[in-house]
C-alpha cells in the first residue's frame, strides 16, 4: 500500500486489517511511492514490523520532500524527491537501518507509460544498478516482448541480469474500481520484504500473472517413529513446491526419503524380484528398514484432488498400509495398490547416472522415465495386459473343455448309429426267423416309443434351463446401480442416461415376462402331453408284452432286441446330454479368439503409448534427447513358455533352440508368433479330439516335427512324445498368454552428434535424465542427492528447470549441494542433524531429528545453508574474494 511521497493513510490502513485482538487478518507492506528526478517512479516496499520511524526515515532521505502534517486535509504538492534512481539506491545501501528494511522497486512500463526506467537514455543505469525487479501498472500480457526482454537480462545493453515483473495497480479513485485489477500472485516463504526480494530472484517459481498451479496430488508430511527417532516421533512437513533437506553427512536425509518410500510402498525392499528377475538390491536401503523399524511405522499425510489421506505402514507388518480419511473406516491397501493409487517418482543416490548398469532392469528402469507423463495410461494398460493374459488361460481353458464336449459328442453320436445298426439287423432276422409281421411290427416300434420318452424328459430339463436364465436375466439386465456413481449424477446429461437404464430395465423385465409366462405354459402343456403319451405307452406296452409271449421259441432274439432297446435308449439320453455341451460349451470358442484378440490390442496399445512418450521426450529433454519406441524381438515371456513345453524331454540346451525359434517367429512382427501359437493350439485340439493319448499317432508327429523350431531342429520320436505328452492347458496357456515386452530406446544428443545413451558418460546419462525428470508433471519426485549424479557444468541448468517445475508438482530432494538449494530457491529447507551417525543403528539411543526448518527468506534457515553448505560465511566470502567478487551475506 503506497502513496506519493506520503505516509499518513498507512497507519489507519493496518488497523484496519487487524481484527479485535491485533492479529493481522492480511497482510499489509507499507510503502512509498517516490518520483526521482531523472523522471522514474519507484516503490519502496517496507517490512510489515517497521513502524513510522522507519517510515519518516526515508522520507527524510528525500531532499525535496516536505511531508504534509497527518492533521493536514490535504498533502503536498508532488514534485520529485531531489534524488535520481541511483543516488536513491545508494541512499538506502548507506542507511544501515534502511538497507535491511526497504526495498526499492522501479517502475519499468512500456516506453509510452509515465516516468518509466523504460525511455530512452536509461539503458546504462538500468545495467547497473542493483535491483532484482521492477513494478508495471498493466496487465502482464500488455507488455510489448521488447519490454520484456529488457527486464530478463535478453538485451545486452539493458544488462544481463534476470529482473522479476510486479503487476500493480494505480487505484487513483474513490471508489476502488481499478483495485486488484491487475493480477499478480507472489508465493512467500514468510510475510517479510526479504520473501518478496526471494520471490524476485526465483520468479519464474514465484511470481503468476493468473491463479498459480497447486499439485493436485502430494505428500503433506510424515511421522516417523523407529529407532533412528526414539520414542518421540520426528515429524516433518512439505511444502507443495520444493523441499530440501539438508543437513551433513550421516544426519539422517537419505534415511527419511527411505522412510517416505516404504510409507508409499516405494521403498527398496517393495522392488525386490519385482521389476525384473536378478534385479540386486540395495543392501543398505533394505537393511535400514528391517533394522530400524520393528515395533516402529511410518505415517504419511498425502492430499489428493483435496482430500487428506493418512497412510500409516508398520515395520513388523509391512505388506499393508491402512488409509484413513475423515469419517471413514480405515482401508487396507496393499503396495501394488499403494503405488497406483498415489503417483509419485523415488531415486536413490546415484540411481540416475547408474541407470544403465544392470542390463536387467536398464531398459524397464528408461522405459519408467522416458514414459511418466503417461505412467496412468501405462498402468491400465499393464493392469489389463495382466487381466487379459488371466482371461487367455481361463478360455483355453473353457476351450479345451468345449473340444473335450466336441469329443464326447461324437462319440455318443457313433454309439447310438452303431446301436441302431445292430438293433435293425437284428430285426431282419427276427422277420427272417418266423416271428409274425405283427408281432415283428410291435417289437420293432419300442425304440420309437423310448425315444419319445427321451423328447419328453429333453423337454423337461430344457424348459426348466431356460426359465432359470431367463429369470437370472430379469434380475441381472442392465445391472449399472446409479449408487455407485452418485457424484455423476450431479450431471443432467448423466442423470437423464442413468433414468433411461432405468427405464430400460424396467421394460427387459416387462418384456421378459410374456417369455417366462410362455415356458411356465409350455411346461404344463408338456405335462399334459406326458400324461396323455403316458396312458398310449401303457398300452403299447400291454401289446409288447403280447408279442414276445407269442413268439417264446424267439425268446433269445428277442432279449438282445431288448438289450439293444435299452442300450440304445440309454445311448441316446447321453448323446442328447452331450449335444447340449457341446451346444453350450460352443461360445468358449467366440470368447477364445476374443481374449487372445485383446490381448493382441494392448499389446498394440502399449505400443503407441511408448511412441506417444517417445515422441515427448525430445521436447521435455530440451533436445538432449532422442527416443523410439524399441520392439521386443525376442521376448523372455514367449521363450521361457516354449521352453516349458520341452521340459524333461532331453533337448540339449533347449533355452538356445527356444531363443532362435522366437527370434525367427517375430521377424515380422507378431504374427510369426500368431501362427506358431495357432499351430500349437490345433496340435492341442487334435489331441484332445484323439481322446488325449499318451503318444501322438503318425499325424501328429509330423506336425509336431516340422511345427517345433520352425522344423529347422531335428527332433527324435522319443523327444516328439514327450513335447506332446507336455502340452496341456496349463503349458499352453503360458505360451498363449506370453507377451512382447516393448520398451523406449534413447539416444544422447552431444554437439549435434548422437551417442547411443549406454554408451554415454553417467555424468551425461543422469543430468538427461533429471532434465527430462523435471519437465515432466508425473506426480511427486522424490530424489535422493542428484548433485551425486551431475557435472558441476550443468548445475545452473538443473536449478533452471528445478525453479520452473516446482510450480507445477512437488519436488523432495536430500542435497547437500548448495546451488540446488539456494538457485534452486526452495520453498522450504530442513535441516536434519543426529547425536550419532544414521548408519549406526546399534543402540536406541535417538540419533536423527529435525534440527530447524523454514523458507530461505527465513534468517535462520539462511545462516544455517551459510554453515552447512558454504563451510560459513569466511569460507564463503574468501571464495568469493578469490573469484574477484566481492560479496555481502545477507542474514549472515
Amino acid at each position: 500500500m503506497t502513496d506519493h511521497h506520503d505516509v499518513a493513510f498507512l497507519p489507519y490502513v493496518l488497523e484496519a486489517s487487524r481484527d479485535a485482538e491485533g492479529v493481522p487478518r492480511l497482510l499489509v507492506l507499507p510503502g512509498i511511492e517516490i518520483t526521482c528526478s531523472d523522471s522514474v517512479q519507484c516503490l519502496a516496499i517496507f517490512d510489515p514490523t517497521t513502524t513510522t520511524a522507519e517510515w519518516a526515515r526515508l522520507l527524510h532521505n528525500l531532499r525535496n520532500v516536505v511531508p504534509a502534517g497527518d492533521k493536514e486535509p490535504h498533502t503536498s504538492q508532488t514534485e520529485h524527491c531531489g534524488l535520481t534512481l541511483t543516488e536513491l539506491f545508494d541512499a538506502v545501501e548507506v542507511d544501515t537501518v534502511l538497507r535491511d528494511c526497504v526495498l526499492l522497486i522501479p517502475h519499468f512500463g512500456r516506453e509510452t507509460d509515465h516516468k518509466t526506467l523504460n525511455s530512452p537514455g536509461h539503458a546504462p543505469r538500468a545495467k547497473e544498478l542493483p535491483f532484482d525487479g521492477v513494478y508495471i501498472e498493466c496487465q502482464y500480457s500488455e507488455l510489448d516482448v521488447v519490454t520484456v526482454a529488457k527486464i530478463q537480462g535478453r538485451i545486452e545493453e539493458w544488462g544481463t541480469r534476470r529482473r522479476a515483473i510486479l503487476a500493480t495497480g494505480d487505484n487513483r479513485f474513490g471508489d476502488w474500481r481499478r483495485l486488484g485489477l491487475h493480477e499478480c500472485w507472489i508465493k512467500l516463504g514468510e510475510n517479510s520484504v526479504e520473501a518478496i526480494r526471494q520471490a524476485f530472484l526465483a520468479d519464474e517459481a514465484r511470481i503468476a500473472y493468473g491463479p498459480p498451479e497447486r499439485p493436485t496430488e502430494r505428500v503433506v508430511e510424515i511421522e516417523v517413529k523407529s529407532k533412528l527417532t526414539g520414542d518421540v516421533p520426528v515429524r516433518i512437513s512439505f511444502n507443495d513446491g520444493y523441499t530440501a533437506l539438508i543437513g551433513g553427512r550421516g544426519s539422517g536425509k537419505s534415511s527419511i526419503l527411505e522412510y517416505l518410500r516404504f510409507g508409499l510402498g516405494r521403498a527398496e525392499r517393495d522392488f525386490i524380484g519385482e521389476d525384473a528377475p536378478g534385479r540386486r538390491p540395495r543392501d543398505r536401503e533394505v537393511k535400514l528398514i528391517e533394522d530400524t523399524l520393528k515395533g516402529g511405522w511410518v505415517k504419511v499425510v498425502l492430499e489428493r484432488d483435496t482430500v487428506l489421506e493418512t497412510w500409516t505402514r508398520h515395520g513388523d507388518n509391512p505388506e499393508d498400509i491402512s488409509v484413513e480419511q475423515d469419517g471413514r473406516d480405515p482401508e487396507p491397501l496393499n503396495i501394488l495398490a499403494a503405488r497406483e493409487r498415489f503417483r509419485a517418482r523415488a531415486f536413490h543416490q546415484k540411481e540416475l547416472s547408474t541407470t544403465m548398469v544392470d542390463p536387467v532392469v536398464a531398459a524397464d528402469n528408461i522405459t519408467g522415465i522416458a514414459a511418466a507423463e503417461v505412467i496412468e495410461e501405462k498402468r491400465r494398460n499393464e493392469l489389463g495386459i495382466a487381466n487379459s493374459k488371466r482371461s487367455v488361460t481361463t478360455a483355453l481353458q473353457d476351450a479345451a473343455a468345449h473340444w473335450q464336449a466336441e469329443l464326447e459328442h461324437l462319440q455318443a453320436q457313433s454309439k447310438v448309429e452303431d446301436l441302431r445298426l445292430r438293433r435293425a439287423a437284428l430285426t431282419e432276422r427276427m422277420s427272417q426267423g418266423g416271428v409274425t409281421p405283427e408281432d415283428v411290427k410291435t417289437l420293432a416300434e419300442a425304440p420309437k416309443w423310448d425315444r419319445a420318452v427321451n423328447f419328453i424328459d429333453a423337454v423337461e430339463r430344457q424348459v426348466a434351463a431356460d426359465r432359470e436364465r431367463v429369470k437370472s436375466l430379469v434380475e441381472t439386465a442392465l445391472g449399472v446401480e446409479a449408487g455407485r456413481f452418485a457424484e455423476a449424477m450431479e450431471f443432467a446429461h448423466v442423470q437423464e442416461l442413468a433414468e433411461k437404464v432405468a427405464e430400460a430395465r424396467t421394460a427387459v423385465g416387462a418384456a421378459l415376462e410374456p417369455v417366462l409366462d410362455l415356458l411356465g405354459r409350455l411346461d404344463s402343456a408338456r405335462s399334459e402331453m406326458k400324461r396323455k403319451f403316458g396312458l398310449e405307452h401303457e398300452s403299447f406296452l400291454v401289446l409288447y408284452e403280447q408279442a414276445k409271449a407269442r413268439q417264446a421259441d424267439h425268446r433269445a432274439l428277442i432279449v438282445e432286441n431288448e438289450k439293444l432297446g435299452t442300450q440304445l435308449q440309454v445311448a441316446s439320453v447321453e448323446q442328447d446330454r452331450a449335444a447340449a455341451a457341446y451346444a453350450a460349451t460352443l461360445p468358449a470358442l467366440n470368447r477364445f479368439a476374443t481374449a487372445r484378440g485383446e490381448l493382441v490390442r494392448l499389446v498394440g496399445e502399449r505400443h503407441a503409448l511408448l511412441k506417444r512418450a517417445s515422441d515427448q521426450v525430445v521436447e521435455k529433454s530440451g533436445g538432449v534427447l532422442k527416443a523410439r519406441p524399441k520392439r521386443d524381438r525376442k521376448p523372455i515371456d514367449c521363450v521361457q513358455a516354449l521352453c516349458g513345453l520341452l521340459e524333461g524331454s532331453h533337448f540339449r540346451n533347449p533355452e538356445v533352440h527356444c531363443d532362435e525359434w522366437v527370434g525367427k517367429a517375430y521377424e515380422d512382427g507378431a504374427i510369426g508368433w500368431t501362427a506358431v501359437c495357432d499351430t500349437l493350439v490345433s496340435i492341442y485340439k487334435g489331441k484332445i479330439l484323439a481322446g488325449s493319448p499318451v503318444e501322438p499317432g503318425a499325424e501328429a508327429s509330423a506336425t509336431i516335427k516340422d511345427a517345433f523350431f520352425g522344423g529347422r531342429v531335428e527332433m527324435t520320436p522319443n523327444q516328439i512324445n514327450r513335447a506332446y505328452a507336455k502340452l496341456s492347458d496349463q503349458t499352453l496357456g503360458l505360451v498363449l498368454a506370453a507377451t512382447p515386452k516393448d520398451t523406449i530406446n534413447l539416444t544422447y544428443v552431444s554437439n549435434g552428434q548422437d551417442i547411443r545413451f549406454e554408451e554415454a558418460s553417467p555424468g551425461q546419462q543422469a543430468s538427461a535424465l533429471l532434465r527430462l525428470l523435471l519437465r515432466q508433471e508425473a506426480g511427486t519426485l522424490i530424489v535422493d542427492q542428484p548433485e551425486d549424479d551431475l557435472d558441476n557444468r550443468v548445475m545452473m541448468e538443473i536449478v533452471e528447470l528445478i525453479r520452473i517445475s516446482k510450480s507445477n508438482r512437488q519436488l523432495i530432494f536430500a542435497t547437500h549441494n548448495p546451488n540446488l538449494v539456494v538457485n534452486g530457491d526452495a520453498d522450504k529447507v530442513i535441516t536434519m542433524t543426529a547425536t550419532v551417525p544414521e548408519d549406526r543403528a546399534g543402540s536406541d539411543v535417538p540419533k536423527v531429528r529435525v534440527e530447524v526448518d523454514g523458507a530461505i527468506e527465513t534468517p535462520s534457515i539462511r545462516q544455517v545453508i551459510t554453515h552447512i553448505m558454504e563451510g560459513g560465511a569466511k569460507a564463503f566470502q574468501l571464495r568469493a574474494r578469490k573469484y574477484g567478487r566481492e560479496t555481502i551475506m545477507v542474514g549472515s
